[in-house]
């Protein structure tokens, strides 16, 4: 589930973890795609 943010970030909710998604239209990188898993518990693996 997504929600509105501050300017262009969102919150991502998976269950009880959440991380924040900034500007929801552009890329991301590795190292910021991998810190968004590890706030969610998603092994990289998994994904």
């Amino acid at each position: 589930m997504a929600s509105e943010g501050r300017g262009s970030h969102g919150t991502l909710y998976a269950g009880t973890r959440k991380t924040t998604v900034k500007d929801r239209g552009k890329e991301i990188g590795k190292g910021l795609l991998a810190k968004m898993l590890a706030d969610l518990g998603i092994d990289r693996d998994d994904f």
